[in-house]
Parts: C-alpha cells; structure tokens; sequence
C-alpha cells in the first residue's frame, strides 16, 4: 500500500517531513532534541526558516511571546487581586475600583482573560515541543526576563505551572 501522498512522514532520524507543494525545502518538524534550524517550521507551515536571518527572527519572535505571556500573567494576577478587594453586595467597602471590575461584569471578564492566558500557555507549549533548542532557550529566556519585570505584580496564587 502506498502511503506517499499523505502528508508527514517520519523517517529514521526522528524527523517528519511536511510537503509544500510548490517549494522545493520541507518543514522538518523533530520528534526529538535538536540544535538544527535548517528548514524547522514553528508551529504553522507558513512559519518556516529558511535561512539563518529568518532564524534569528523567529527566536527573537519566540522570546518577545514569552514576554507578553508573563505579562499577561501579571495582569491577570493584578486583576485578581483587585477583584478579591471588591465591595460585597452589601456595598460595605469602598466602591472606587475601576468599572470593569463591577460585579457580574467582573466574573466574565476574569474568566476570558483566564482563557486568554491559557490558550497562549498552550501556543508556547506547542513552540517548545519544536524540540529545538534555541527556541526552547528563547522561551525560557522571555519567561525569565518577563518574570524579572512583572515579577512585583505576581501573588502566591499566579505562581502555579503552567504549561511552559
């Protein structure tokens, strides 16, 4: 039976080759840890390196992601937090928090804003699984520098694993 013309194909050096129809390099997407970046596709066919400026590219790409991840999680923190200090029903405390923090209004926008942060934790995991290892460096390095600029912002309750 021949399986040719289905995309993906893993060969022997743990290595899938996507076809592009039209181009002659393949994404090569690694099933295991790799150093290599000649023709790796990060997550999407359309995001493809195909030389070492498109490389440098799309680590700065993956790091700037990174970044705005652990800033999300910092305003999601800060968020949560205002939201712990809202006046009950009763209007017993002090009622100048911003409107987008008014009740039920504030229970929705808490939970997008959760969704939000979790699907992009999903998309930098998927980045990481490229196995490569400049871009898992570059994850990890957007996760420290974000850490070490938001970090004041974060409480014990925003701390917990997330899927990088």
């Amino acid at each position: 039976m021949d399986h040719s013309q289905h995309m993906g194909h893993a060969n022997a050096d743990g290595i899938e080759k996507m076809h592009d129809f039209g181009e002659s390099a393949h994404c090569r997407t690694h099933m295991l840890f790799t150093w290599d970046s000649k023709d790796l596709c990060i997550v999407f066919d359309w995001w493809h390196i195909r030389n070492s400026i498109g490389f440098f590219v799309s680590l700065l790409v993956v790091l700037v992601l990174s970044l705005g991840y652990e800033y999300i999680r910092a305003i999601n923190a800060a968020v949560d937090s205002d939201a712990e200090i809202l006046p009950g029903p009763s209007g017993s405390k002090k009622d100048d928090k911003p409107a987008y923090l008014s009740r039920p209004r504030s229970t929705i926008f808490r939970a997008a804003f959760y969704a939000l942060q979790v699907l992009y934790s999903f998309f930098l995991m998927l980045v990481f699984m490229t196995y490569n290892g400049w871009i898992m460096l570059a994850v990890v390095g957007g996760a420290f520098a974000g850490h070490l600029l938001w970090s004041s912002r974060f409480n014990r309750s925003s701390r917990g694993m997330m899927c990088h």
